[in-house]
């Protein structure tokens, strides 16, 4: 049953046309290569005896040992098979004795100890990713049914052929990628030709062990698709809303046609840009005494105003406003604009094409009123 559930999963998750897509590692996992997801496992612990007579010895002459050494090939997350072989240390009580008998009970009863060895093939399933879908679980139920075939490895245990139907739950455990620690839960139900007395032998067996997977471990999901919402058409007042927000957009489209088609029609107007000085000397703080650098520049400037005979010249004197009274500043301005004025015509300019005058405008363009400690040429309009 357990194969024919895993086998019909991938049939249920096959999604309609038309849907995006996703990546999603719980849902339609691609079976891997035949070489992957092998696994094997060592195991010990002790079994009970469950046949018809051995609830007539204790509770403590019942437990015998057992061990397992299994090989696991897992072909979907969900299923999986195992091939191993076990030994089972069995204990009870019985009626008649068989030849297998180590003495007797205070009750009558003979005692009864024998070993097995079965060779046995399980189908497992995975019941953790079988409803909750496949993921890397620290724990993960996993339910297993199978067949073996016990032989006797003690005198008076083997007679013919016999069979050993099982099941039971493996609990595991998981370390890392690699490494898992099992709890396995089995009972046991073998042919009556073990014990010879008409009846099955039982046992219910607890062990402990580990499992080590080999490489590749894993399982690989691909992308699976995921139903997306589809909108049929607008409602009616949805479709009045649009019109009406489109009718409103025209209109600000046309409104804004109409505002460039005026710009475009405006005479452009005339801006008249304030004549820039043909020199400008600037000064120290409270000084109107002219630099070396600045008498070099005014020869030059003395020259080409010599050159242009017929061109007067204005010289304004600046201050600050930001430093000394507005009387000490007055004075300043003017003494600064006689400086320029005298070098000039010491430099053989004409007095006739000198005009001298003062400015408390400020003359910095740069924010800095440092700039207006100074005293500036231009040419006469």
């Amino acid at each position: 049953m357990l194969v024919l559930v895993g086998m019909a999963m991938p049939a249920t998750l096959v999604a309609a046309p038309g849907e995006e897509t996703k990546t999603e590692s719980s849902q339609q996992i691609v079976l891997n290569s035949f070489k992957d997801n092998w696994a094997i496992s060592l195991e010990g612990g002790a079994d009970f005896g469950l046949g018809r007579f051995d609830s007539h010895a204790s509770f403590g002459q019942r437990i015998a040992p057992v061990f397992g050494l299994n090989a696991e090939k897992w072909f979907s997350p969900v299923i999986g098979l195992r091939l191993g072989a076990d030994y089972y240390g069995v204990k009870g009580a019985t009626l008649w004795g068989n030849g297998i008998e180590t003495g007797r009970f205070d009750n009558g009863y003979f005692k009864q100890s024998y070993a097995l060895i079965t060779p046995a093939l399980d189908v497992m399933g995975d019941l953790a990713s079988l409803f909750c879908g496949y993921r890397e679980r620290v724990y993960s139920p996993v339910l297993y049914i199978g067949m073996g075939i016990p032989i006797g490895v003690s005198d008076g245990a083997a007679k013919g052929v016999n069979m050993d139907m099982r099941g039971g739950l493996l609990n595991r455990f998981r370390l890392n990628d690699a490494w898992a620690i099992n709890l396995d839960l089995r009972f046991d139900v073998w042919e009556a030709s073990i014990a010879g007395e008409g009846n099955h032998g039982k046992t219910f067996a607890a062990l402990v062990g580990v499992t080590y997977k080999f490489k590749n471990r894993g399982w690989d999901a691909p992308v699976v698709p995921v139903v997306a919402p589809v909108v049929g058409k607008y409602s009616d007042a949805e479709g009045d809303a649009l019109v009406a927000q489109l009718r409103d957009a025209n209109r600000k489209i046309a409104n804004l046609e109409q505002q460039l088609a005026e710009c475009q029609n405006r005479p452009v107007e005339k801006v008249t840009e304030e004549a820039a000085p043909v020199v400008t000397v600037y000064y120290n703080i409270n000084s109107s005494a002219l630099q070396p650098k600045d008498k070099v520049v005014l020869k030059a400037v003395a020259k080409a105003i010599k050159a242009n005979e017929g061109k007067k010249y204005i010289i304004t004197g600046y201050a600050d406003s930001e430093t000394g009274s507005a009387a000490f500043n007055a004075k300043l301005r003017k003494a600064r604009a006689e400086q320029v004025y005298d070098a000039l015509v010491s430099y053989g300019v004409s007095p006739d094409q000198l005009e001298q005058k003062t400015s408390e405008a400020k003359l910095d363009r740069f924010g800095s009123y440092v700039l207006d400690r100074a005293a500036t040429i231009t040419p006469a309009e």
